[in-house]
């Protein structure tokens, strides 16, 4: 059979050939985001033109089944990611996705199993309910706008009679944004969850708040701590197993140990490796000449012109190793590029142990392979206009305040960096509103 006798498949114009099946991974959510789009696709004809050959009469039953089909795949779509969660819990539960339509159904037990997994749940759910079960009760299973009548012969929607477009529009605009909202929320507990900061009954969030409730460390020989673990437990409703593994993870933990007065020592690096970096880095790039490669750019040197420069940048990394190839180890050098590549927008900073772990596995193998490599690997870090920068952000995400402010004050670095207050105060590291601490 040729193409042309072929309705479902590629042709010209290429740009009108969508990606379907393994070709792009469609999930739910891009199935959902197909019908909601086509729905207010239909609405937004059906009001810009009142005199439009459109009857809103006949409209109606797409937009309406669209709406309902694309809940009906949110909500499927946001059960598959609590079983995700479920699973990082080292737990499991069973729902057949593919077998349930009823919309009201599939929203009761999302509902419920979402928050006896996690409180978080609950303040979007309480939003969501309502909404959800507006639409349940009219068309619970996805036949209501499909076909005139039921398996009963009985005719659909004689109750509800007149349906308003304008009304539609703006309920449903709502409602997918506070769908894309769970969404996200989803998103973000995979990653939580994802980083292992958990013990059986407390989320990173609760072990967080516990941190928060637990006085100074110097303080836990005092008989009143003994009463502080009793209200403690007493509050996330746990023993004291599990109040002593939270507390053992509080200890070590980058973000919450500083909260109990304990700072956890930087992965392969002292303080005075990150000091002879920076100085070494500044012999690279001077401060004054930060805008170098805006004004190259601007004034289009040539390649010949560029010459003495290169040179003196070979003979700069050449001073530069003879000091250093004596004292860098594969744990100093992977130290340095995990503070170089830890993104603290993004990254828990549980990522901050995985970035130096694989580094520092990778430089023990390149150190055996070639001297030339491992040099290569230091430089290729030191080289980054961006170093600086990163680094400092990563200390102050990790909580090395002193740290960070002794490299500021000593190389005055104050004028350089425009995100410098944000990160002293925390503010740049708010990756959402879900985490709580």
């Amino acid at each position: 059979m040729t193409t042309d006798n072929k309705t479902f498949c590629g042709g010209s114009p290429t740009w009108a050939n969508a990606c379907v099946g393994e070709n792009g991974q469609p999930s739910y959510w891009e199935y959902a985001k197909g019908y909601s789009q086509a729905a207010n696709l239909l609405i937004d004809i059906v009001l810009t033109d009142q005199n439009s050959e459109y009857s809103v009469d006949e409209i109606i039953y797409p937009v309406c089944f669209n709406m309902r089909h694309s809940i009906e795949l949110r909500l499927k779509g946001a059960t598959s990611e609590l079983a995700l969660i479920e699973k990082l819990r080292r737990t499991q539960f069973s729902f057949d996705t593919n077998g349930s339509h009823d919309i009201g159904n599939i929203w009761d037990f999302f509902r419920t199993k979402s928050e006896s997994i996690d409180d978080r749940y609950v303040a979007i759910n309480a939003r969501l309910q309502p909404m959800i079960y507006d639409f349940a009760q009219v068309d619970p299973t996805g036949q209501t706008f499909r076909y005139p009548t039921d398996i009963a012969s009985q005719k659909h929607l004689v109750e509800v009679a007149i349906i308003n477009f304008v009304n539609l529009k703006q309920r449903f605009s709502t409602l997918e944004s506070i769908l894309d909202e769970l969404h996200h929320l989803n998103d973000y507990l995979c990653e939580e969850y994802g980083t292992k900061t958990i013990t059986n009954n407390l989320s990173r969030k609760k072990i967080f708040l516990i941190a928060r409730m637990l006085p100074h460390h110097n303080q836990w020989k005092d008989p009143l701590f003994s009463t502080q673990r009793e209200q403690i437990k007493s509050v996330f409703n746990i023993g004291s197993n599990e109040l002593s593994a939270s507390i053992n993870i509080i200890k070590l933990h980058f973000e919450f140990a500083p909260l109990i007065g304990i700072s956890p020592q930087l992965l392969g690096l002292k303080d005075q490796d990150i000091m002879e970096t920076f100085r070494n880095w500044l012999k690279i790039h001077p401060l004054a000449h930060q805008d170098k490669p805006k004004k190259i750019a601007e004034k289009n040197i040539s390649a010949h012109d560029m010459i003495p420069a290169w040179i003196k940048d070979a003979e700069d990394q050449k001073v530069i190793w003879q000091e250093i190839e004596p004292i860098l180890t594969p744990d100093i050098l992977a130290g340095l590029q995990a503070l170089f590549y830890l993104d603290p927008t993004y990254d828990f900073s549980e990522n901050y142990s995985r970035i130096y772990e694989g580094h520092l596995r990778e430089n023990i193998a390149c150190l055996k392979r070639s001297q030339d490599e491992f040099r290569a690997n230091f430089f290729h870090v030191l080289e980054k206009t961006n170093f600086a920068r990163n680094v400092l952000k990563s200390l102050y995400f990790l909580k090395k305040n002193d740290t960070a402010e002794i490299l500021v004050a000593t190389y005055k670095l104050e004028n350089h960096f425009p995100q410098l207050d944000t990160a002293r105060s925390g503010a740049y590291f708010k990756k959402a509103d879900y985490r709580g601490c």
